[in-house]
């Protein structure tokens, strides 16, 4: 027997399927939309276009990534999708610490290098960039020639032996880190440590005695190579090895004076073109029995004998 309570629920039946049937109906709408086909036609001429757009701006904003000093666009452009915009932003060196920071973390490995050769790469960026998985990374890092000794000797340990002879080569490397460096397992490493101008003396010295006539080279082209080191070479049996020594600007006169009577042309050459060659050995050039030595030493000692002749007549 039907109840008017049944008689009531069954009255609200309609109502709540309607209820129900919206409901699914909002929610299957999304879905809906969602498997809609785009039905967007681009022809290829529009194509052609968009893509020759995109490129150009692309271009554009390179170029601005590149030369502006605005640390609000450097910043802005930290951001851009387009990887050729954050390296030249990341090499930019008016480009804020804050944007650095955020690059030193980029994916590419190519914008974190550009990032590690920026001679405004902040010191807490430096110390953690120094353990980046990326090669190319830490090799930016020590041939940025503004980087921080206390950098520098980390680099010093690397396991790249590339890293570590850059970092060989900076001038910035701690004096005692060279002396390390200098006996470093690497031949190339050592030979990098012989061309630093900061490399301690007694390295210098020892380099200047090797065999190896490499090393040899390298000191008397060496800028910080004293003279005491710089007279060693002049007796070498390499001639390539004292005609660096010849065009040594702290090569002391007595040196040249030696070298001056040297057997092979390009040593006495050498001698002729330096700035710092006494009269006395000037002299003896003047004579030499190249046409090209002789001229070049006549050219220079007349020169110093005019201005010799002018002050003694005014005594």
């Amino acid at each position: 027997m039907t109840t008017p309570l049944h008689m009531a629920r069954l009255r609200r039946l309609p109502f709540y399927l309607i209820c129900v049937f919206c409901v699914v109906l909002v929610l299957a709408t999304p879905l809906v939309a969602q498997r809609k086909p785009d039905t967007t036609v681009v022809d290829d001429r529009e194509f052609l276009r968009l893509l020759q757009q995109s490129k150009e701006l692309d271009e554009e904003q390179k170029g601005r990534a590149k030369r502006t000093t605005n640390t609000r666009v450097l910043r802005a452009l930290a951001d851009d999708e387009d990887k050729g915009v954050r390296f030249f932003v990341a090499f930019n060196t008016a480009t804020p610490a804050d944007a650095l920071i955020k690059l030193s973390g980029d994916p590419n490995e190519s914008i974190r290098w550009a990032v590690a050769m920026n001679s405004s790469i902040p010191d807490d960026v430096m110390i953690a960039m120094a353990s980046d998985y990326a090669e190319i990374v830490r090799l930016g890092l020590a041939e940025n020639p503004k980087m921080a000794t206390e950098v520098l000797t980390i680099l010093s340990e690397d396991v790249s032996t590339a890293v570590r002879r850059k970092a060989a080569a900076n001038p910035n490397t701690d004096p005692l880190v060279l002396k390390h460096l200098s006996k470093d397992a690497e031949r190339s490493v050592r030979l990098a440590v012989a061309y630093n101008p900061q490399a301690p003396a007694s390295v210098m010295e020892r380099f200047s005695l090797s065999s190896d006539e490499a090393f040899r080279l390298a000191t008397a082209e060496n800028t910080g190579a004293s003279a005491a080191v710089l007279l060693g070479l002049v007796f070498d049996s390499s001639a390539g090895v004292r005609e660096k020594a010849a065009v040594h600007v702290a090569m002391p006169g007595s040196g040249l004076f030696r070298l001056a009577e040297d057997p092979d042309l390009n040593v006495r050459k050498a001698v002729a073109k330096n700035a710092n060659t006494t009269t006395d050995a000037l002299e003896i050039l003047a004579f030499d029995g190249d046409e090209s030595v002789r001229r070049d030493a006549r050219n220079r000692l007349g020169k110093l004998l005019k201005n010799q002749i002018a002050i003694d007549r005014e005594r």
